[in-house]
């Protein structure tokens, strides 16, 4: 079975009993010009990666507010969110993806509710999700040669997957979106087989990257080959963030 995935060049994700990836398995062989890729990597200016980073947040944000108002019809409590998005700067310094999301997960599940990761069913919920999408780019990345463990805004040293993380970021809303339509207000313990197979939607979740419409599993790839040519032009501009479908997806 597993060689049958390396030759298919399937990544396996293995998850803990909390939903949390505990082991990756992809295949580097046959990668062109990895080395180009990485030294590619390491020379992007810091400019360059701040405004990236600037660009991803604003994305992010924006995507959340458009969330609020296809699930929830918060018209206002998404306007505030777009206003907080118009204040980030590069790099985001004053850290507004943070502030949004606090107020964002307030909006979106309630006022008791609290962004932990095993708190509750709906965070299990989330993290499995976050878990699948965060395999899909960091399969993304392995394909083309990128090295993940070399983010733009995430750098620690004890997380491999830090490009990952920073690209996952506008996709976030998406799952966010499909755990507030299927499991909001549901009591359960754990994540059952039928619940894990409704979060596999995410792979097929319909978004927008530059007025085409794409399943998020496709916009992966257009925004990692986009940030390629961000790589290569030392620019913020060539990235291409998702949306959601006008209208619902």
């Amino acid at each position: 079975m597993i060689d049958t995935c390396v030759k298919e060049n399937i990544l396996l994700l293995f998850c803990d009993e909390k939903h949390s990836p505990l082991a990756l398995f992809s295949n580097i062989y046959g990668q062109n010009q990895r080395m180009k890729k990485l030294k590619s990597q390491l020379a992007v200016s810091s400019k360059a990666k701040k405004r990236i980073w600037r660009k991803i947040v604003i994305g992010k944000i924006n995507n959340q507010a458009d969330c609020l108002i296809q699930v929830a019809k918060k018209v206002d409590e998404s306007k505030l969110l777009q206003l907080i998005g118009k204040q980030v700067e590069d790099g985001d310094v004053t850290n507004r993806e943070a502030y949004a999301a606090r107020r964002y997960f307030l909006f979106l599940f309630g006022a008791d509710f609290k962004r932990e990761r095993y708190s509750d069913f709906v965070n299990s919920c989330l993290n499995y999700g976050y878990a699948l999408l965060r395999a899909v780019i960091r399969r993304e990345l392995v394909i083309h040669g990128l090295e993940p463990s070399w983010g733009i805004h995430h750098e620690s040293t004890e997380n491999p997957f830090n490009l990952s993380d920073d690209l996952i970021e506008p996709f976030r809303p998406f799952v966010d979106l499909l755990v507030y339509e299927n499991f909001q207000g549901k009591k359960a313990d754990v994540l059952d087989d039928e619940g894990k197979k409704l979060l596999f939607q995410i792979f097929f979740t319909r978004c927008v990257i530059d007025e085409k419409v794409y399943s998020v599993t496709d916009a992966v790839s257009v925004m990692v080959n986009s940030y390629l040519a961000c790589l290569e032009k030392d620019s913020a501009s060539p990235l291409k963030i998702p949306v959601f479908v006008a209208g619902g997806i």
